[in-house]
């Protein structure tokens, strides 16, 4: 089964992602050692790929544009998942984030602005040395297009936007694998 293969692929980005990170490298940092955050950013964004795209092959939606080519931006992939899927997602990201976040337009407009901000960061990250300077992070890897959306330095961003962090790729794969997991355990039980 193709979708066991997808899911099985994707846990191993995810898993090459987590020994990249902070929570694998603590007892390494003692010893010089730093985390591979750009390796980490990489994995974990080709992790989520995997990861839409077998949620997609579970409920037979078509993930190819309109010329029929594979896409592969993360936003593009989640909003060809069915309405469902998407709540379904959204719903485990609000819970796995433990803070108690309420489902409203804010929450939401924060889930989707997250999105897209690392809907690319596979490229953008892969090919950091093109522009990373001083500073590595998600901001800092924005192109023009999403500086004016998104940053909170662009003056055609409105006052109390909710905020683009770092650590949303993280949790969205973390929730992906997670649906994924049910997905899996209802295709396996049918």
């Amino acid at each position: 089964m193709k979708l066991v293969g997808k899911h099985e692929n994707a846990n191993d980005f995810f898993e090459a992602a987590q020994r990249c990170g902070w929570t694998r490298t603590k007892e390494r940092t003692n010893n010089g050692q730093i985390p591979l955050l750009i390796p980490e950013i990489v994995n974990l964004s080709f992790a989520c790929e995997l990861y839409l795209k077998a949620i997609a092959e579970a409920t037979n939606v078509d993930v190819r544009n309109k010329k029929k080519k594979k896409i592969h931006a993360l936003n593009e992939i989640f909003d060809k998942l069915a309405k469902e899927d998407q709540k379904a997602i959204f719903d485990i990201w609000r819970d796995n984030a433990g803070e108690n976040i309420p489902d409203c337009d804010y929450t939401k407009q924060m889930f989707f602005d997250n999105l897209e901000a690392v809907a690319n960061a596979f490229v953008q990250f892969r090919y950091a040395d093109e522009w990373a300077g001083s500073t590595v992070s998600l901001q800092s890897s924005f192109t023009l297009k999403q500086f004016e959306k998104l940053s909170l330095l662009s003056a055609q961003r409105p006052l109390g936007s909710p905020p683009i962090y770092d650590g949303f790729l993280t949790q969205f794969a973390i929730t992906l694998k997670t649906y994924t997991e049910k997905l899996l355990g209802k295709t396996y039980n049918s």
